[in-house]
């Protein structure tokens, strides 16, 4: 995650007495790290309570790395603070509670994470918590202004995972599939790793795949450029958007139809190798893929 924008990954860290900690890299070293101290909105410290779980995303699509907070208090909820800086000086100011259906998401110990889980192009909201088990929470606005009206615990073999307690997770690629799996660790110290699988389309993609209009990559993993197949049986103008792991806009192409398969290629010299998100959109339909870039 490269907070800053000088191209080196940095690392933001959570900590028990609530605060959060910005490590910035300063060489190509596993030990070129700097410590800037506990992070600021508005000249005041972050300080969430205790048991701080803070992500990294760009939650609004401006371009800008924001900041998901989780924490241990069943009270406090998980705060947004949206950065209102540029890419290489960014700047934390004020801060908002993530709502469902109009409350506060208020769980003991939770950890969010962010991903697009049912593959329509939205940002989703996924957190463990302190009973163990993992929560999906559905994206039913849009990309730049997430929204929520309900959720699901994931269920593995039938049942709602339970690691027994303290479940925190990461959700990746880890298959290179195209699929999100789920690495979760837990109050014992052991590290699970849950592979997705899917059972049918997301259910914004119904009517997208039922006329045909899809995009598949080429080749996944892809190396130098991003090659991808769309499918538009009718034509026309197609224009394609892909994001990163963090949900920033990276590359956009637009491109006229002629044929019903077409081969579109995307310069991926400047993207950094890990998971994009292709999303695709001619008139009112909207499809998606994922693919995996490698060095």
């Amino acid at each position: 995650m490269d907070w800053n924008g000088d191209g080196m990954d940095d690392i933001i860290v959570g900590d028990r007495n609530g605060f959060v900690t910005y490590f910035e890299r300063t060489g190509p070293g596993v030990d070129d790290l700097t410590s800037q101290g506990h992070m600021a909105a508005s000249g005041t410290v972050i300080d969430v309570g205790n048991n701080s779980a803070p992500v990294v995303v760009d939650w609004n699509n401006d371009g800008l790395l924001d900041l998901l907070i989780g924490n241990e208090s069943s009270s406090q909820g998980i705060r947004l603070y949206l950065n209102s800086g540029t890419t290489t000086n960014p700047i934390i100011t004020t801060w908002s509670y993530i709502q469902n259906s109009g409350s506060n998401i208020n769980r003991y110990r939770c950890c969010p994470q962010v991903y697009d889980m049912n593959g329509d192009g939205k940002k989703d909201l996924i957190m463990g918590e302190s009973n163990a088990q993992i929560y999906y929470y559905e994206n039913t606005g849009s990309d730049a202004a997430p929204a929520f009206s309900g959720y699901e615990a994931i269920q593995s073999a039938g049942s709602p995972l339970d690691l027994y307690a303290g479940s925190r997770l990461w959700v990746d690629d880890w298959n290179g599939n195209g699929y999100p799996d789920i690495l979760a660790s837990d109050y014992n110290g052991y590290v699970h790793v849950f592979m997705a699988n899917p059972t049918g389309v997301a259910r914004g993609t119904t009517a997208q795949v039922q006329t045909g209009f899809a995009v598949t990559p080429a080749a996944n993993p892809a190396q130098g450029d991003l090659n991808i197949i769309v499918q538009a049986p009718q034509g026309g103008n197609i224009e394609l958007k892909v994001y990163d792991s963090a949900g920033r806009l990276v590359a956009t192409e637009d491109a006229g139809l002629s044929q019903r398969s077409n081969m579109i290629t995307i310069d991926a010299g400047s993207m950094a190798t890990g998971v994009y998100t292709v999303v695709a959109a001619t008139g009112t339909e909207i499809t998606t893929c994922r693919m995996v870039l490698t060095d």
